[in-house]
């Protein structure tokens, strides 16, 4: 007996390649993140955050992490699928992601 295949339903945007390359022109580096749920895959587009949007989320954040969250999200937000920012559900693993995107960056110390 053959296994049904679910289709997974994909919310991109309507993003192209054409687009990406254009945004990595513009910002050097564009992080995909994906979130799946219930047989959808949420697709969203991010840049890098400038030091006045990591001002202004760090500024909120000691009295509200939520709205933190949003300036970030907001501030790197590039294109994709519209529900990552508007269903709790698709927004706190696509911060988790993003936060990842933030400290992936390695550095090191050498006394000289």
């Amino acid at each position: 007996m053959a296994e049904k295949k679910t289709e997974i339903q994909v919310f991109d945007g309507g993003v192209t390649e054409q687009q990406i390359k254009l945004w990595k022109g513009q910002h050097r580096k564009v992080a995909r993140i994906e979130v799946e749920d219930d047989g959808e895959k949420h697709v969203g587009y991010f840049k890098r955050p400038s030091m006045e949007v990591m001002a202004a989320s760090t500024k909120v954040a000691k009295t509200d992490e939520a709205k933190a969250g949003t300036i970030l999200f907001d501030g790197c937000w590039l294109g994709g699928s519209e529900f990552m920012r508007t269903d709790p559900v698709l927004f706190v693993p696509t911060m988790a992601q993003l936060n990842i995107v933030l400290m992936g960056a390695a550095a090191s110390l050498k006394n000289v």
